[in-house]
């Protein structure tokens, strides 16, 4: 069974051209930010080979009476000392509660990327938009 899963989780890293915003991982995985109105994942990442484009996709969950707040400039803001990105990144709303913000970058050498960084967000409710800045860290494995 876990093999089947591994072999399943392979082909939807590897899936190109895809047009629709990645699935977020389970809600029982520890994101990489959050709070008790949203959450923030990694998508699983798809091959990534040193010196070609790459991409990282973080998606964000509104969570309870909550949702993505559409008319916000979502970006991602890179630590200098990190792998360096391209831009800011590319918001795409899935539904009222998800959004994938797509993160490129062109890694020098294979190891992990580390991605370190400000993920600039805003989630909704009736009431209130709340505007949060976590900071992301993450790894991506580059052959």
């Amino acid at each position: 069974m876990a093999r089947e899963l591994t072999a399943i989780a392979l082909a939807m890293a590897c899936a190109c051209g895809r047009s629709d915003p990645p699935s977020a991982t389970p809600p029982e995985a520890k994101p990489l930010a959050g709070k008790a109105f949203y959450r923030v994942d990694a998508a699983p990442a798809a091959a990534c080979a040193h010196g070609a484009i790459c991409e990282a996709h973080l998606v964000l969950t509104a969570l309870g009476t909550y949702h993505v707040n559409k008319d916000y400039p979502f970006k991602f803001v890179a630590d200098a000392a990190a792998t360096p990105v391209d831009g800011e990144g590319r918001f795409a709303l899935g539904d009222a509660r998800h959004g994938t913000l797509t993160v490129t970058f062109t890694p020098a050498a294979q190891g992990p990327a580390r991605l370190v960084g400000t993920f600039k967000l805003s989630v909704c409710n009736d009431d209130t938009c709340e505007i949060e800045t976590p900071r992301i860290e993450l790894a991506v494995p580059v052959s």
